[in-house]
Formats: C-alpha cells, structure tokens, sequence
C-alpha cells in the first residue's frame, strides 16, 4: 500500500470516528485494536491488514466496499 492510500484510509478512520462522536479509545475498544496502533493507522503510519479494514468498518457499521468508497 503506498504512503498516500495509508493516509488516505487514515483520515477516512479519523472523519467516520470524530463523526460518530467516537475517542480513539472507545472506538479502539469497539474494534477490539490498542490504541496506539489505530492511532498510527490514522496518521498513516501503519499498513493495516484487510481483516483490520473489515473489523474497522463493521465498527462503523459499514461493509469494506462502503468503507473504502472515495479512496
């Protein structure tokens, strides 16, 4: 995954969360992820794996295709 699609799915992390009125601890809870690691994730500084993406989306109650719509 390159530099820019890392931050890209960031930010989309960082807007669906802030959104849905959610911290990075609680929505690091819902997803079942430290918080440290979600934290790198939205500043695109970790390559998450497809299975995170999926468990990301369903905690925002979206499919993976819904979730990476955009990017």
């Amino acid at each position: 995954m390159t530099k820019m699609t890392r931050k890209a799915i960031g930010a989309r992390i960082r807007f669906l969360r802030e959104q849905n009125g959610l911290t990075q601890v609680t929505f690091a809870n819902m997803v079942n992820v430290e918080r440290a690691y979600l934290s790198k994730i939205e500043s695109g500084e970790r390559n998450p794996s497809i299975d995170m993406l999926e468990r990301i989306a369903g905690g925002f109650d979206m499919s993976l295709s819904e979730f990476l719509e955009g990017i």
